[in-house]
C-alpha cells in the first residue's frame, strides 16, 4: 500500500447518515484506527465549523486540520491557514439591508453561527430539511470577522437583494428556495486541500479523500485517490478514483480495508 498520510474527510452522506442523522459507526471506528497508525485526519466540509462541533464531531474523531464552509477557511488547532471573509464593509452594508427589509439572516463566523431571528415559519423550514445546530442569537454577535451570510428569503426578495450583493462586490448563490448566502469569493474545497499540504508538508500521492457529491470533485483532483460512497452523485463517482459502498453499508470503512489502510 502506498504511504498514505493524510484522509480529507467529506461530512454530510460521508460521515453523517441523513436517514438515521447519526454517524456511520464502523466509518468512525475505522478512521480512528487509522489516525491511530499515524494518518492525519482533516474535515473538508461545506459546513460550518459551529455546524461540525455542535453535531459531535469532534468528540468522535481526533481531526488535525479543519477546511469548513466548502473551503472558505482552513485552520489546525493551533494556526488559521486562511480564512476568507466578507470586508467588514460589505458585511455591515449587507446586513444593513436586510434590518431594513425586515429578513432573518445567520452570519457564519469561523467557529460560530448567529441568528436574527424573524420569519420563524420560514426559519423552521430551513432546519427541518438541513439538519443543524440552531445558531447562537444575534445578541451574543461580537463583530468577529464573517465568511458568510445566509438569508431567510423567497426568490420575490431576489433582485433587490442581488443588486446590492453586486454592488457590495459579493457572490450570491440561491441553494435552496428559502435561503441564499452571500461570499466574498468563491469558496472550493480543493483550495483547503492545497494549503494543508503546505503547511503539513504533504504530497499529493500522500493522500486520499472521501465525498459524494458535486463540490467534492475539486477536493477529488487534488488528491492521488478520490473515493466516492455508493449513494453519492453520478457525476462525483465520473469523477472518483474509486467508488465503494453506500454509507449505510459502512462505505468508507470498507475503502479504507480495500486500500490497505486497516485491516478488516
Amino acid at each position: 500500500m502506498d504511504n498514505i498520510k493524510a484522509i480529507f474527510l467529506d461530512f454530510d452522506w460521508t460521515l453523517f447518515d441523513h436517514k438515521t442523522r447519526c454517524f456511520n459507526e464502523r466509518g468512525v471506528e475505522a478512521l480512528n484506527e487509522a489516525h491511530g497508525k499515524g494518518i492525519k485526519l482533516i474535515i473538508d466540509s461545506a459546513r460550518s465549523y459551529y455546524s461540525l462541533k455542535g453535531l459531535g464531531t469532534f468528540e468522535l474523531l481526533p481531526i488535525d486540520g479543519f477546511v469548513v464552509s466548502n473551503g472558505g477557511a482552513a485552520f489546525t488547532r493551533e494556526k488559521t491557514l486562511y480564512a476568507d471573509f466578507i470586508p467588514d464593509q460589505a458585511k455591515d452594508g449587507f446586513v444593513a439591508l436586510l434590518e431594513r427589509l425586515g429578513l432573518g439572516y445567520n452570519l457564519i463566523t469561523q467557529h460560530d453561527t448567529y441568528i436574527k431571528e424573524v420569519d420563524r415559519a420560514l426559519i423552521d423550514s430551513f432546519y427541518q430539511v438541513y439538519y443543524e445546530p440552531y445558531p447562537l442569537p444575534i445578541s451574543a454577535y461580537r463583530g468577529e470577522r464573517v465568511l458568510a451570510i445566509q438569508v431567510f428569503t423567497l426568490e420575490k426578495e431576489d433582485s433587490v437583494l442581488k443588486r446590492e450583493a453586486e454592488h457590495l462586490g459579493l457572490l450570491y448563490n440561491r441553494f435552496a428556495e428559502n435561503n441564499v448566502e452571500l461570499t466574498a469569493r468563491e469558496f472550493l474545497k480543493s483550495k483547503g486541500v492545497k494549503t494543508m499540504y503546505d503547511y503539513l508538508g504533504l504530497k499529493k500521492d500522500e493522500a486520499m479523500a472521501f465525498g459524494d457529491d458535486l463540490n467534492d470533485i475539486p477536493m477529488f483532483g487534488m488528491v492521488k485517490y478520490g473515493i466516492c460512497l455508493g449513494n453519492g452523485k453520478e457525476e462525483a463517482k465520473a469523477k472518483a478514483y474509486y467508488v465503494t459502498d453506500t454509507i449505510e453499508n459502512d462505505g468508507l470503512a470498507k475503502a479504507l480495508v480495500h486500500f490497505g489502510i486497516i485491516e478488516d
